[in-house]
């Protein structure tokens, strides 16, 4: 499951197996950072093989289970959608129930509950339920958002929903979900992204026009945004392997991972820079075993992701060998400060839970990683992870002697398990606060949860609100912290009063917040063109990566002289030296300083698309930074200069 191929225990394949230990033991096995404490907080019978977890606002958490996966057929009549509570308050999950069990379900891979609405991922369609007035089964069959991808029964296939702080959905599918599908909405018409591209491997329209070769169409595993209702679909990256799963902080940058070619150490976690090719495949769609010689001193790490090509986004980290599988961004108050904001992410392989601290590195990140939790027992394999309404971290865990190799070696019905865990301060005790979705007070309230699904229903409530919720809003707008106030804005923007807000958050001493407006404007379709003009002076190299972004999606008449200026701001090309240490942490710490003047280049570069030669000719007639190097760099990127093909060899 998840990617890397593993030899399951010699144990399990040569006696019989008797499951999963005990809760009592396994939490045992665990290590968790000082002053935090880990419980099985749901276990096995009542729950099985889970794949994906979600959290709604009063709580519950949803799960779904797996127990047809690949070739494993244990349930005949389908797989689950159960829903977990802790009813007394005492730690632990008390009630099992199903919420619904369908042939339709097979190892299903997401689940995102918001309001009465389950969207469920289930290559090849995204299906969404509508919950009934008992708040525990579906009112009836489900309805298609999407259909059309591939990767049916294939964690490379079509993953989970995630609510961002801009009222829209994020979503991604691996390799086998895009590369040779044709994606298409609930009425079964081709969907058509934000840039007049057909969305799939098998797309025939490209930016408007017809599809085209090498870089004029999407290839491999991609990441959406679009609203609740399948509208405004955005393709934010492509050319991933197996993104499992995306998040979005509050000032809606994506984050997620995505799984190598297995063996390799190749791992790696993504910033999705919007509008980006992340590599898997070359640029003329080679493997990367052919590239690997394309680059004297190349590690292959970097050979697997093309990281040295031109055209190619950075990777955030890269993390050697594993299973990557869930992620989220812990943005609550219950862990202590060194975790929040942080992104925290599962490795089904190496039994881990980590947290990743992305640190601004020019216009990009580089990354420091920490294990939130460890387990010594190989039977632990977390798979995904969510933040309850009162900060606590829940950890789903699959279970099982092995991970990878389109298999799982769990299927005696007997003993077949599945574990959620939940991480917490020492001594904590669960708490539901409070929700009031009735007064603009209580909407924002929940607007500063911890938990995505209150601050999804909150964000409804306020778009919708009048002027009682404009004034909540503009009072959290001055509040100091900076991730409330970025949920603020969002809904502001959205709102007739928007605009003098996004003018003074353009001007904001906080660059994050300064970004934020500029997605935000971005959203409710102001002039960009305008915009750009003022801020080109911004010093931050932040503010002008996303000036980059957004010119991918003006006309070039317009555009044009501000792609010009934003050349100007392109560091030199540095040589990249050859990484002499054979240490894998040596060689990412070197790969993290090499590309630091990559991220904007590979901005510049996005905001160029489909018209390079333009803009090259148009700067190297009117462009001010002379520098020999920065020059170099420009016409490296937007000739997309490649090394030599390796010669083949003989047989």
């Amino acid at each position: 499951m998840i990617g890397l191929v593993m030899l399951l225990l010699a144990a399990a394949q040569e006696k019989p197996r008797t499951g999963m230990k005990p809760p009592e033991e396994v939490d045992k096995t665990f290590t968790v950072q000082p002053g935090l404490t880990v419980v099985t907080w749901a276990h096995e019978p009542g729950l099985i093989n889970p794949t994906n977890l979600d959290i709604d606002e009063r709580g519950r958490v949803w799960v779904t289970e797996a127990m047809n996966y690949r070739n494993s057929r244990l349930r005949p009549e389908g797989d689950r959608i159960v829903i977990l509570e802790d009813t007394k308050g005492t730690g632990r999950c008390d009630s099992y129930k199903v919420f619904v069990q369908d042939k339709l379900l097979f190892a299903p891979l997401g689940i995102c509950v918001l309001g009465n609405k389950v969207y469920v991922a289930q290559s090849p369609k995204m299906y969404v339920y509508t919950i009934d007035a008992s708040g525990d089964k579906p009112a009836g069959p489900p309805e298609v958002l999407f259909e059309g991808f591939g990767g049916v029964n294939s964690d490379h296939g079509l993953h989970t929903m995630a609510p961002g702080p801009d009222g829209r959905l994020y979503f991604n599918a691996g390799n086998s979900g895009c590369d040779g599908a044709q994606i298409k909405d609930g009425k079964g018409e081709p969907v058509i992204d934000s840039t007049g591209s057909e969305v799939g491997g098998k797309g025939q329209r490209w930016r408007g026009g017809p599809r085209g070769g090498p870089g004029q169409h999407y290839v491999q595993g991609m990441a959406f945004r679009c609203y609740p209702d399948g509208t405004g679909f955005e393709t934010l990256g492509h050319n991933f392997r197996n993104n499992y799963e995306i998040c979005v902080d509050s000032f809606g940058t994506a984050w997620q991972s995505d799984n190598d070619d297995d063996g390799n150490q190749g791992v790696r976690i993504n910033y999705v820079m919007e509008g980006g090719n992340f590599g898997y495949v070359g640029n003329t769609g080679s493997n990367w075993v052919r590239d690997q010689t394309g680059y004297p001193g190349q590690t292959r790490q970097e050979a697997h992701w093309h990281q040295r090509d031109p055209g190619v986004v950075p990777n955030l980290l890269m993390t050697g060998a594993g299973s990557p599988a869930g992620i989220c961004v812990y943005e609550g108050g219950l862990l202590p400060e060194p975790f929040r904001g942080k992104l925290l992410h599962c490795d089904a392989g190496p039994n881990v839970v980590r947290a990743y601290s992305p640190i601004p590195a020019a216009a990009g990140y580089s990354c420091e990683s920490a294990d939130l939790l460890k387990s010594s027992y190989p039977w632990v394999r977390p798979v995904d992870v969510c933040v309850g309404v009162d900060g606590a971290v829940f950890v789903a865990d699959w279970t099982d002697p092995g991970v990878g190799g389109h298999a799982t070696a769990d299927i005696d019905p007997a003993t077949i398990s599945g574990r959620i865990y939940r991480i917490a301060p020492e001594g904590n005790r669960p708490s539901t606060p409070p929700l009031d979705l009735s007064t603009a007070k209580g909407q924002v309230a929940a607007l500063c949860s911890p938990n995505l699904a209150r601050r999804y229903l909150a964000f409804q409530k306020l778009i919708a609100g009048g002027a009682d919720a404009v004034a909540a809003l503009k009072e959290l707008w001055t509040a100091p912290n900076a991730v409330f106030r970025a949920r603020a804005l969002w809904i502001l923007a959205r709102r007739p009063e928007g605009q003098e807000i996004l003018r003074e958050a353009l001007k904001d001493g906080d660059v994050n917040l300064r970004v934020c407006a500029l997605r935000a404007s971005r959203q409710v379709k102001c002039d960009m063109i305008a915009i750009a003009r003022e801020m080109l002076n911004d010093p931050h190299p932040f503010v002008a990566r996303e000036l980059c972004v957004a010119m991918n999606y003006e006309p070039t008449p317009e555009a044009l002289d501000i792609l010009v200026a934003l050349a100007d701001r392109v560091d030199p090309l540095l040589p990249v030296p050859e990484i002499a240490s054979k240490d894998f942490a040596e060689q990412e710490r070197a790969r993290q300083e090499r590309v630091r003047n990559k991220w904007y280049l590979e901005a510049f570069g996005i905001g160029c698309t489909g018209r390079e030669k333009e803009v090259l000719e148009a700067w190297q007639k009117s462009g001010k930074n002379k520098h020999p190097r920065v020059a170099e760099a420009i016409a490296w990127r937007l000739n997309r200069v490649l090394p030599e093909t390796p010669p083949k060899k003989s047989p």
